[in-house]
């Protein structure tokens, strides 16, 4: 491996984008999984310790001019949200915006490395976004990602690449919805109540916020009893899911359900969009996140 800091440097290298376009750059054959340990060691960071963290996923220990760093994770997780932890220090390392606490020290909780959106005026959670994008990024390289995606999406497929990239499976749906050429969306339930949503940005607003119980008409409530498994893509009621307006023609959605231990679930739901419907992303009607999506998808070409 030869990428080294020096390459990251540049204008528009303090991005997570940035940053990964030019690690990619320099290691153009980098195997899949993401070799992240030897990385992070290309990058300065000298040692890479596993412990028993008390409420803490994983943390960065470094100086202010970023000579080096120490990167802390939590020994008794998976050893897939470990590797999501070491990118996700690696992020905080490698931004020249993320400052650490006055102990030179950044500690992230799981809460944090599920943070996808944060408020512009809290400069702690932004930071946390950044370095949760950036080790999206680099664990799952949208140019080595996209070829995969052929076909029809199937949350078997799904499971398959998590295994394949040595992502957890909720990591690999954020990617999937985002690089997939079918709208998507995958819903994290527990218990048949909402704990998290990843989807495309042209999949509609999903009517179940977070917090509150799916439809017992749903496939996810209905094979509550069929134990862990993936059931089939069935045709489902829209509304079910998404608001349908009143005098339109409802679209086609389907859905099909993982369901996982501890009475998790993720469900996929599937838009049919018609080839002719007009595309919402055009630059001047972008919003901050579908700018961001957009970045990637040039990015990834």
């Amino acid at each position: 491996m030869l990428v080294s800091r020096i390459d990251l440097d540049g204008k528009g290298a303090g991005s997570p984008e940035g940053l990964v376009s030019r690690i990619l750059k320099a290691e153009p054959s980098l195997s899949i999984p993401i070799p992240i340990e030897q990385l992070c060691r290309q990058l300065d960071i000298s040692s890479i310790e596993y412990g028993t963290l008390d409420g803490l996923e994983g943390g960065l220990i470094t100086n202010p001019e970023r000579e080096s760093g120490i990167i802390l994770v939590n020994k008794t997780s998976h050893w897939f949200r470990q590797r999501f932890t070491i990118g996700h220090e690696l992020g905080h390392f490698l931004i020249p915006t993320h400052i650490p606490g006055p102990d030179n020290r950044f500690l992230c909780s799981q809460a944090d490395m599920l943070l996808q959106h944060a408020n512009e005026r809290d400069k702690r959670a932004r930071m946390e976004v950044e370095a949760n994008r950036f080790s999206s990024l680099i664990l799952i390289p949208p140019p080595i990602l996209r070829p995969k995606l052929k076909g029809d999406p199937n949350l078997k497929q799904l499971t398959e690449l998590a295994l394949e990239f040595e992502v957890s499976k909720e990591a690999m749906a954020r990617a999937y919805s985002s690089y997939h050429h079918q709208v998507l969306a995958f819903v994290v339930t527990q218990n048949e109540i909402v704990r998290r949503v990843y989807k495309h940005l042209k999949f509609p607003y999903v009517s179940i916020d977070i917090g509150r119980t799916v439809s017992n008409r749903s496939l996810v409530s209905r094979s509550a009893s069929i134990g862990r498994g993936v059931t089939e893509i069935t045709e489902c009621l829209p509304d079910l899911w998404i608001n349908v307006e009143r005098g339109k023609t409802a679209p086609k959605l389907y859905e099909q359900v993982m369901r996982q231990r501890d009475n998790f679930a993720m469900t996929m739901l599937w838009l049919e969009v018609e080839d002719d419907e007009e595309d919402f992303d055009r630059e001047e009607n972008l919003t901050s996140a579908q700018r961001y999506k957009d970045r990637m998808d040039r990015f990834s070409r």
